[in-house]
């Protein structure tokens, strides 16, 4: 009986060993089948990561710091939009230097000032919208977005040029009547007219594509294009002006074959990256989304240029109404100066815009904060130097234009008058930099209807009157249509902000 219970009781310890065994060797597997499982998944995160980094290794927007996307991306826009507009000045300056005919040459340039504003109207109106939009869409990471915001961008700003540049060539004569062209100065205008309607699409499609560039990250490229064909319109004004003596024809020509040499580099650029449009299937009911969503955007910048061409035309005809063609001249020149100040403005707020858009469109607000406040401090630096030093220097640079002793006078009087509201016109192009991008289309408009249209306009008409008519510090009342500028400026930025406050 003993010797049973005895084996009884051996054997249950034996059992209980052996389930312990068992237990251990099924916990152990267990054990190595979770190690194995999380070793795996590690790889595959290790992995994961890996190509994401790798992905976003060629995104410059993810890769550099808020300073460096900054100078980055500003640099190459502001040196992009200082050529621009050096070669516009160009012209001018050629214009100046025809002998005999260049008081006639330059007043053409400054009588024209409104119809080749409004052909850069046209170019912005879906230049500037297409690279903002494209920017968004590369922080969404969605590339059928990119590719039909492409597709349209470029063959609406084809079609829109085009249009323009044929209205204006049918309407050129009743056009000319109606800024004052006569004489001489009418004939040199319609020469140069004729040509500008061409080159005036080469410069539409160009801008498009070359804003397309630098939002895709590539904005140095910028450079090297304006730089080119900038090159390219100094030898031919040379060669069609001096050499071949073909006068202000050859300076239209000159400018046409750099505008399509600017289109060519842009292209040629964009399909060696892979970067041109793809064959797509637009549906209508897309293509309309897009295309109001450019104009939305674009309308901003089409409107301050083409008010900007009423505004000339404005100056033009009450300068003409006073007889002295003098003025006339004297304006070509100092908005050539002008322009050359407030370009390189654009072109910082320009080149920010594509940062800005991208972190909206990635949803990144702290950033995109930061970026909008530098960018303010940083244009409201810009602009007090450069109104202090141009106001020092502007007998000089007038004389960069002409040797007519009488258009310089004019010239550097009303140089240093403009200057006056130039501060803060670096703060409402910034302000309304953002707005575009923001969403906020409709204040912009408001703005800049306010500044140019509500104010502008009358006190150019009212100005001189008053001057006239009180002889108010003995100023000419020539010279007293450009205090509008200034005081325009002034009142539309204190209405901004007083709405702002409220």
């Amino acid at each position: 009986m003993d010797l049973r219970l005895r084996k009884t009781k051996k054997n249950k310890q034996v059992n209980q060993q052996t389930n312990k065994f068992k237990k251990e060797i099924i916990e152990k597997r267990e054990k190595n089948k979770m190690e194995t499982t999380d070793d795996e998944g590690l790889r595959t995160s290790v992995t994961q990561g890996d190509q994401k980094n790798l992905k976003d290794s060629g995104n410059v927007f993810e890769n550099k710091s808020i300073n460096q996307l900054i100078l980055f991306f500003s640099i190459p826009a502001i040196l992009s939009l200082m050529l621009e507009s050096f070669a516009s000045m160009i012209d001018t300056v050629f214009a100046g230097h025809l002998g005999e005919m260049s008081g006639s040459a330059l007043s053409a340039m400054g009588i024209l000032s409104p119809v080749l504003s409004l052909f850069i109207a046209a170019q912005l109106i879906f230049g500037v919208s297409t690279g903002i939009i494209i920017a968004k869409r590369l922080g969404e990471k969605d590339k059928e977005k990119i590719n039909n915001t492409f597709k349209v961008g470029l063959f609406s700003s084809l079609i829109f040029s085009t249009l323009i540049s044929l209205i204006i060539f049918i309407c050129q004569d009743q056009l000319l009547s109606i800024i004052g062209a006569n004489g001489q100065v009418r004939v040199l205008a319609k020469q140069f007219l004729n040509v500008a309607a061409i080159f005036n699409v080469f410069s539409s499609v160009g801008y498009t594509l070359v804003n397309m560039i630098r939002s895709f990250g590539y904005p140095k490229m910028e450079i090297v294009i304006v730089i080119s064909a900038t090159l390219i319109n100094i030898i031919f004004n040379v060669l069609f002006t001096f050499v071949f003596k073909m006068g202000i024809v050859g300076i239209g020509l000159a400018t046409l074959i750099s505008e399509m040499s600017y289109t060519l580099f842009a292209v040629l650029f964009l399909v060696r990256k892979g970067l041109w449009m793809q064959k797509s299937y637009l549906k209508i009911k897309e293509v309309k989304s897009i295309l109001l969503l450019l104009i939305k955007i674009g309308f901003v910048q089409f409107l301050m240029q083409a008010l900007n061409s009423l505004n000339g035309f404005t100056v033009n005809k009450v300068l003409l109404n006073y007889g002295d063609v003098v003025y006339l001249g004297s304006w070509a020149v100092c908005n050539s100066i002008y322009s050359m100040m407030l370009l390189p403005l654009i072109g910082f707020t320009e080149g920010i815009q594509s940062v800005i858009a991208y972190y909206q469109g990635s949803h990144n607000d702290g950033k995109k904060k930061i970026i909008k406040a530098k960018t303010l401090k940083y244009s409201l630096a810009y602009s007090l130097i450069t109104t202090t030093v141009v106001y020092l220097f502007s007998g000089h640079l007038t004389k960069l234009f002409t040797l007519d002793a009488n258009i310089i006078t004019a010239s550097t009087s009303i140089t240093k008058i403009m200057l006056i509201g130039f501060p803060f016109m670096g703060i409402i192009y910034t302000l309304i930099a953002f707005m575009q991008v923001s969403g906020q289309e409709e204040s912009a408009s408001k703005l800049e209807i306010v500044r140019q249209v509500v104010l502008f306009i009358p006190l150019c008409i009212i100005l001189p009157l008053l001057f006239s008519e009180f002889s108010i510090m003995n100023i000419k009342p020539e010279l007293g249509v450009f205090f509008a500028m200034p005081i325009s400026n002034i009142i539309s930025l204190f209405f901004y902000t007083g709405r702002r406050v409220r």
